[in-house]
């Protein structure tokens, strides 16, 4: 999150600055405050959860695609063998 973003929340939770330029926060602009970067952070973390279960998804098929391919390899392996075995008897 960027200092401008926290900045903006804070402005939306009611945070005031006095004429010396330090802020003023009573319990209720805190709380707003509070709650406004914890949704911004949970919004942010679901599309990355979003996106990690979609690429575990797609790493998944394609494991199960190469395991396929490589059983069906083995299997032509054991066939080409067996065939190869019973010539030579």
């Amino acid at each position: 999150m960027t200092q401008d973003e926290i900045i903006e929340m804070a402005k939306q939770a009611g945070y005031s600055v006095d004429t010396f330029g330090f802020g003023i926060w009573d319990s209720a602009e805190f709380n707003r405050f509070a709650k406004l970067v914890v949704e911004a952070e949970r919004k942010k973390l679901e599309g990355q959860i979003e996106t990690l279960g979609a690429m575990y998804e797609l790493a998944s098929k394609q494991r199960d695609a190469l395991m396929d391919e490589q059983r069906a390899q083995v299997a032509a392996w054991r066939v080409e063998h067996a065939i190869n075995k019973a010539k030579n008897t």
